[in-house]
């Protein structure tokens, strides 16, 4: 199945992070409207604190996700896109 990705300036991904930081909230970029779904701890499975984020884009209820983590210089995307996903295949870390 093919997954629809979103390309992105590492500023939008911030702006967009910065937007929905607490679960429920919402943040709109480039005319689209995305809500805060769910955190997902992943730093168990890194050298540092790291976390998946999962949005839904309002326009049409689809499910991206994001991966974050925290450097010496900063927070750090992996990607520069939010790749689709089927949030109630996503495992949840804690």
């Amino acid at each position: 199945m093919k997954r629809e990705k979103i390309e992105l300036s590492s500023d939008e991904l911030m702006d967009l992070w910065d937007g929905i930081y607490f679960e429920g909230s919402s943040y709109e970029l480039n005319d689209e409207t995305y809500t805060h779904v769910k955190m997902i701890n992943k730093s168990d499975f890194s050298d540092g604190p790291s976390w998946d984020y999962i949005v839904k884009r309002k326009s049409d209820d689809k499910f991206f996700k994001f991966h974050i983590w925290e450097s010496s210089n900063g927070y750090k995307f992996k990607d520069e896109f939010l790749i689709e996903v089927f949030e109630h295949l996503e495992p949840t870390y804690k």
